[in-house]
């Protein structure tokens, strides 16, 4: 009779043995890391796909290996780098966790992450393993000639709308696509619905639940305005000319043509986009939104499927893009060798059935290149061209030690623009000098 064990030994060693569609060999073929009995910890983020294929992958690795054990705990998208640092702060950090790229200088300033071992990850050298990622993705998960971030997902900030809501104005989805955000403006302004002073739907809306939405979403629009985040001496620079275009195009869609309520949202760190699957807004920038995310929500949008993705827009039409980003899996610089490598046994077994990653987390595009973008699971997914190019095409997040506090100081410079009407060169000032003290608080340290 085969048991599930036995049945999870053999199909992981045959996907270690073969590879999937030419990744890297990966999985249990390396036989157990470790007979000793040994616990783990691990932390990562909430997220309705991420955070349960995680844990379901790390379940199917400890019943591989029953004496292995690892206590998993997530936290708010928001929330989980605060957490870490608190937790080291404490002594209570977790052996392993997944982190976000740009956070990655703040681990690797204070010596916090340990370096990873290619090889024990399937490479065969450090050149193979930055060939298989995105540039913008290594440079977060690279530094002095080692790897530190063990990739899982990359993906780019699309544009997400409603072509029901927008045949419903009048407006050709295909044609119609705001590909400047002077065009947005003007779309979302006839996509907007009032009653007296009540939005019952507003055109387009930002995202203001957390502050590392707030970053994602602001600095693309910076550097198309030609600004940014900091200058060559590492002071902040967000309050210059550019910076103050930058925040003016930001609070447009609010201010100039009427089409947001920046105070109205149904947002949750787990499901950012609630306000666009309600259809309480017609567009929304977002990370892939598909199927699986989408018909929980909104079944009769995904059955008669009416949404759409397209690349965001620029201040020309010849600069959109978005911001991309990813997430790593990293090694706690306190936690024991034989933990390490422990880990890095368990990170290469998670990452090694592509498909199944795919099938559970789609349209979150992956971080490695090779093994799944010729899946035909992938090629059949809706607005695949826009997710794809979107991730291929965006920039990276500017790299400081002092993220959290730029992510901070900027996400209370628009509430005070847009909830507050605050002067935009005034709050961008008051911002920029935070994002210094910070800096210079961190020289000291």
């Amino acid at each position: 009779m085969t048991t599930r064990r036995d049945f999870l030994r053999r199909t992981s060693a045959g996907a270690a043995a073969l590879g999937v569609l030419g990744a890297p060999a990966l999985g249990a073929a390396q036989g157990a890391p470790t007979r000793v009995p040994m616990k783990l910890t691990y932390w990562t983020w909430e997220n309705p796909q991420q955070r349960p294929w995680q844990k379901k992958r790390i379940d199917q690795y400890t019943q591989l290996h029953p004496n292995i054990s690892v206590e998993f705990q997530y936290f708010a998208f928001s929330d989980l780098g605060k957490k870490v640092s608190v937790g080291y702060a404490t002594g209570t950090a977790p052996d392993g966790f997944t982190t976000g790229d740009w956070l990655m200088p703040t681990w690797l300033t204070r010596k916090l992450i340990a370096p990873l071992d290619v090889q024990q990850l399937g490479y065969g050298s450090l050149d193979a393993f930055r060939n298989d990622h995105a540039p913008a993705f290594v440079a977060g998960a690279v530094h002095e000639g080692k790897a530190y971030g063990y990739p899982l997902w990359f993906y780019g900030v699309p544009l997400h709308v409603n072509t029901k809501q927008f045949r419903e104005v009048g407006l050709d989805p295909v044609k119609d696509e705001p590909k400047t955000w002077e065009q947005l403006g003007e779309v979302a302004k006839r996509l907007t619905i009032k009653d007296g002073s009540k939005f019952t739907r507003q055109g387009f809306k930002w995202a203001m639940h957390a502050s590392q939405w707030t970053a994602f979403q602001f600095n693309p629009i910076l550097l198309q305005c030609g600004g940014q985040w900091f200058d060559k001496h590492g002071k902040c620079t967000i309050n210059n000319e550019a910076g103050v275009r930058a925040m003016t195009i930001r609070a447009s869609i609010a201010r100039k043509y009427g089409a947001e309520d920046p105070a109205d949202s149904l947002a949750t760190a787990p499901v950012p986009w609630m306000d666009w699957l309600k259809e309480r807004c017609a567009m929304f920038s977002s990370p892939p939104i598909g199927p699986l995310a989408v018909k929980p929500i909104n079944p009769q949008m995904e059955a008669e499927g009416y949404y759409k993705a397209y690349v965001m827009p620029g201040v020309t039409e010849d600069k959109r893009y978005s911001t991309c980003y990813g997430f790593n899996c990293v090694v706690n610089a306190n936690a024991s060798k034989e933990k390490q490598e422990v880990l890095h046994h368990m990170y290469r077994f998670m990452m090694s059935d592509l498909r199944d990653c795919w099938i559970a987390t789609a349209p979150l595009t992956l971080a490695r290149k090779s093994g799944w973008t010729e899946l035909p699971e992938v090629k059949s997914t809706p607005n695949i061209e826009a997710f794809l190019r979107a991730k291929d095409t965006g920039v990276f997040l500017p790299r400081t030690p002092v993220w959290s506090e730029l992510a901070d100081a900027l996400h209370r410079a628009v509430q005070k623009v847009m909830l507050s009407s605050g002067d935009i060169k005034q709050v961008l000032n008051e911002a920029a000098a935070e994002v210094d003290r910070a800096t210079a608080e961190l020289k000291k340290g």
